[in-house]
């Protein structure tokens, strides 16, 4: 079984969130084949609202326009916006995303040797346009 397959929820103790980026609580869930990793996240943003979606990586360092799936089911093409990943060992996922070829922002999905913890380190512009770092450590349920 993939290291990351399964269902982690966020560890707000041992977290560091960007100030802009107060969530109240979040989960992933990774399902993963041979040629891709879907991520789906659930969770209470921080105007306490219910939030979801998902999003398919292709772990093979090619660029893909970003397809996001919402909690209502729909995809959403962002057609300026393209979305690299790699696996670097089989306990770490990098990715990386473009806005129309210019660097959008990072990601790294790392597992504990233990295979318990997850710790996801993000940084980029959000949608508001705002530059944004945060490290979200996330315990397997």
């Amino acid at each position: 079984m993939n290291p990351f397959a399964g269902t982690w929820t966020a560890n707000l103790a041992k977290s560091q969130r960007h100030e802009n980026h107060q969530f109240h609580s979040a989960t992933l869930r990774f399902d993963v084949t041979d040629t891709a990793v879907t991520m789906t996240h659930g969770g209470v943003n921080m105007s306490g609202k219910q939030e979801s979606g998902s999003q398919t990586y292709y772990p093979d360092g090619k660029e893909r326009p970003l397809s996001l799936s919402t909690g209502s089911g729909q995809a959403q093409q962002m057609p300026n916006i393209t979305i690299a990943s790699t696996w670097v060992g089989t306990h770490v996922l990098e990715t990386s995303a473009k806005r129309d070829g210019q660097p959008l922002g990072q990601g790294s999905y790392e597992v504990s040797d233990d295979n318990r913890v997850l710790t996801a380190t993000v940084r980029g512009v959000d949608a508001a346009g705002k530059p944004f770092a945060q490290v979200i450590v996330f315990d397997r349920d």
